[in-house]
C-alpha cells in the first residue's frame, strides 16, 4: 500500500462517506472510490458495506483503519522528528530543563558549550517536567532534562544518574544527634517516624518531585502534617533555613543552602529514597553531535561538584 491509501480509508470510515472523504482529501469522488476498490481487489477482502446510515466498515475495514491510523501516527512522528532535526542543522539547540538542583551549573555549562559551539544558537527554557515533554513531543525542544518521563515509551529517555532524597530540617529541631553514619550514603541517615507530628513543607501537588515524596511517606507508612506548600524546592528549602519546617529535597539542592548552620541534613528511608534523572529526547541515537556534547557538558559539571 502507498501511504496516500492509508490516508484514503482513514478518511473514508472516520467520514463514513466517500463524498464528504474526498472534500476533506481535496481529490474527486469517482477518483477516492477508484482507490478503494483497487485496495480492496488487492487484498481480496471488502472492507466496506453500504447501509442506510452510510458506510459501515467490515471486520477486514475496522483492522485496516487500526493500521492505517498507527502508519498515520507514525509517519507525524518522522515527519515531526525529521523537522526537529532540521532545526538543530541550523546552528540551533533548544534544551528544557527543570528547575532542580542543576540549575546550579547553568551558567558554567552554557560557557563551555559557547566555546566549543559559538556559531549555534542555544535555547534553554525552565519548564515543569510535563511541559518539556509536551515540547518534546510538539517539537518545540529538542532535548530535555527530567527526573523520569510521566508516561513510559512516550518519548527516548536515558537515565544519567540517580539522587538522593533527603530531609532537611531546621537545626533548632536538635536531630543532629539522631543521625546515624551508613556507607555509602553521603550523609547520617535518620528514621523519618522521630518527625512524627512535625509540621512539614511541601511542595505542592503541581511539582512532579512532591509525587516522589508521597510514593515515599506511603512506602514508609507515614503520615505526615503539612504546614505550608510551595512550587519550588528552592523556597521549600528557605523556609526551612528560617525555621518553620522540615522539608524534603535532592540532594543537588545542598548547593543552594545559604545558612548551613541552620539546618540539619540527613538521607532518608529503607532502603535510602532516592529518585532518577536523566534525558529526553525523540530519538537520542539520532541526536547531532552538538546535542551530545550539550549532554555530556551538562553531567560532567555535576560530578565536578
Amino acid at each position: 500500500m502507498e501511504i496516500r491509501e492509508f490516508e484514503y480509508i482513514l478518511s473514508v470510515i472516520r467520514n463514513r462517506s466517500f463524498s464528504a472523504a474526498a472534500a476533506e482529501l481535496h481529490i474527486s469522488q469517482p477518483a477516492l472510490s477508484k482507490y478503494v476498490a483497487s485496495l480492496e481487489r488487492r487484498l481480496g477482502l471488502k472492507l466496506l458495506e453500504r447501509t442506510n446510515k452510510g458506510l459501515v466498515p467490515t471486520y477486514a475495514g475496522e483492522r485496516c483503519y487500526a493500521c492505517a491510523l498507527e502508519v498515520s501516527e507514525r509517519m507525524e512522528r518522522w515527519r515531526a522528528e525529521m523537522e526537529g532535526i532540521a532545526a538543530m542543522q541550523k546552528n540551533r539547540l533548544r534544551v528544557g530543563v527543570i528547575r532542580n538542583d542543576r540549575q546550579y551549573f547553568l551558567p558554567q555549562n552554557i560557557e563551555r558549550f559557547r566555546e566549543r559551539y559559538p556559531d549555534i544558537e542555544l535555547n534553554i527554557t525552565q519548564q515543569l517536567s510535563k511541559d518539556i515533554e509536551s515540547g518534546i513531543l510538539n517539537g518545540r525542544l529538542d532535548i530535555g532534562f527530567v527526573s523520569e518521563p510521566s508516561i513510559p515509551g512516550s518519548v527516548d529517555y536515558r537515565t544519567l544518574g540517580k539522587n538522593y532524597t533527603l530531609l532537611a530540617a531546621p537545626a533548632a529541631m536538635g536531630l543532629a544527634a539522631e543521625g546515624a553514619e551508613k556507607e555509602p550514603l553521603p550523609f547520617p541517615w535518620i528514621d523519618i517516624h522521630l518527625l512524627d507530628g512535625a509540621a512539614f513543607v511541601l511542595q505542592d501537588e503541581s511539582c512532579r518531585f512532591r509525587s516522589y515524596i508521597d510514593d515515599f511517606f506511603e512506602h514508609e507508612n507515614f503520615f505526615p502534617k503539612v504546614k505550608m506548600t510551595t512550587q519550588s524546592t528552592v523556597d521549600a528549602l528557605r523556609f526551612t533555613e528560617l525555621g518553620v519546617g522540615p522539608s524534603l529535597i535532592s540532594d543537588g539542592y545542598i548547593h543552594y543552602l545559604s545558612l548551613k548552620e541552620k539546618v540539619d541534613i540527613f538521607c532518608v528511608g529503607t532502603p535510602p529514597a532516592t529518585t532518577n534523572f536523566g534525558v529526553i529526547a525523540k530519538n537520542l541515537a539520532a541526536l547531532p553531535k552538538c546535542a551530545v556534547d550539550f549532554i555530556d557538558i551538562y553531567m560532567t559539571d555535576q560530578t565536578r561538584s
